[in-house]
């Protein structure tokens, strides 16, 4: 082998090794390099005491660079109604572990908020509310659907409270906020016209972008849809339970602040004979201290006769309040007189008569009636003096009775009684006759 040989085989070996570092420094530089961080014993015995065991999940955030901290963003949000702002801060702020239910809530007192001052009840006759009665149903209708849908929310929280079933209390806050939405003005349409406002409220919820991400949406919907039938969920059940707890309340509530001027007779237990009379003289209870007279000089009354004409003989469902008689006399609830009154007061910038209160309203009913007397609307003979309305008892075809309470007026202040009466339909057309309860009946 020649010395040129030889020196081309060494420099191939010395070009070979070189090339072989060079790759191998390459392959050094490109590897991820790997930290090391402690796991302090008192980090991880925090996750034993707590768990009982220990997942790998868990344990992540002991050696990242830097503690993930654990925030929720608050939402800040104001509402014009004091009582759903009140229930807000009250019972929607806290849900902050349950943030999609509370981003739902949220749209809903936004809805009701921006339109529940609507009535809370149903004006349809197929809806399952026609079957109230009118006493009822003019009772509750004083309640709008804000106060009504937050009173079945407290409901709710209270009975979850105590059956100690409060992990329900997101999701059923949101079926009780929402189960009477098909009566917002802006809602109603072919499903309320047909009385099925629980399912126009059900459509409501599936239109919320928030709704639509909640797991128990279906059972949410279920609930609102069957909250006047039979539910068999634990959620629809408090629903429906809460929504009869709320209706006795709001009826009793109403009763308070319409309380007439006078109150009913109180009847002895009637023990009557074989001939039918009364073997005793029913006892009247003592009357209340009768107003006073107060000025009304902001009252226009030719505007008050033009705005009672319409309720005369209107029917909604098997409800009214007023009705004509063929002798020639018409009956208004008294509360007809104070919606009317209300408005003048409000349209004259009198707004202290807008606020009142049952006591002082007493007086303005009776200022009222005391003016008709003097232009011959009210019928006198039906009425005591002092009085802005009197018991009667509306006696049916089928000799059923029911009493209420009204002030008698003479027809042919509103229109020709022939017109009225060819007015009358459905359950008007069978009332026989009206009698005033007295313990001395007035000619």
């Amino acid at each position: 082998m020649t010395t040129l040989q030889i020196n081309t085989i060494l420099s191939l070996g010395i070009l070979l090794f070189a090339g072989t570092i060079w790759l191998l420094l390459i392959k050094v530089e490109k590897k991820p390099a790997v930290s090391k961080a402690e796991v302090l014993l008192q980090d991880l015995s925090q996750l034993w005491i707590k768990n009982g065991e220990v997942n790998i999940a868990d344990l992540a955030p002991l050696w990242r660079d830097e503690r993930v901290p654990e925030t929720i963003e608050e939402v800040s949000i104001e509402f014009q109604n004091a009582r759903i702002q009140e229930f807000y801060n009250k019972h929607i702020r806290p849900l902050r572990h349950a943030s999609q239910q509370q981003a739902v809530c949220r749209d809903l007192l936004s809805l009701l908020d921006t339109e529940g001052q609507c009535p809370s009840v149903v004006n349809v006759s197929r809806d399952i509310e026609a079957s109230w009665d009118s006493n009822t149903y003019t009772l509750l209708g004083q309640t709008n659907l804000i106060d009504h849908s937050l009173n079945v929310a407290e409901q709710v929280v209270r009975l979850l409270q105590e059956s100690e079933t409060g992990y329900l209390m997101p999701d059923t806050i949101i079926a009780a906020l929402s189960h009477d939405l098909g009566k917002l003005p802006s809602i109603r349409g072919h499903l309320y016209s047909l009385g099925e406002h629980p399912l126009a409220a059900g459509r409501i919820l599936v239109g919320l972008q928030s709704f639509k991400q909640l797991p128990l949406k279906e059972e949410i919907l279920q609930a609102v849809k069957f909250h006047h039938k039979q539910p068999q969920e634990l959620l629809g059940k408090t629903l429906k339970r809460a929504d009869q707890l709320a209706r006795q309340q709001e009826i009793e509530q109403a009763q308070e602040r319409l309380q007439p001027l006078e109150k009913p007779p109180k009847w002895h237990n009637e023990a009557k004979s074989q001939d039918g009379i009364f073997d005793e003289k029913p006892e009247v209870k003592k009357k209340m201290a009768v107003p006073k007279l107060i000025n009304l000089a902001w009252l226009d009354t030719h505007a008050l006769l033009k705005d009672m004409r319409p309720y005369i003989n209107k029917l909604e469902g098997r409800r009214f309040t007023a009705f004509s008689m063929p002798n020639g006399f018409v009956y208004f609830m008294p509360k007809i007189l104070e919606v009317i009154a209300k408005k003048q007061a409000e349209q004259a910038g009198v707004l202290e008569v807008v606020t009142m209160e049952k006591e002082e309203m007493r007086e303005v009913l009776l200022s009222i009636v005391h003016q008709l007397r003097q232009e011959e609307v009210i019928a006198n003979g039906l009425l005591q003096n002092n009085y802005f309305g009197a018991y009667f008892t509306v006696t049916m075809k089928s000799g059923t009775t029911m009493n209420g309470y009204y002030t008698p007026c003479h027809a042919e202040a509103f229109d020709s009684i022939a017109v009225m009466e060819d007015a009358k339909s459905g359950i008007l057309l069978d009332v026989v006759s009206v009698e005033s309860v007295h313990e001395e009946k007035q000619a």
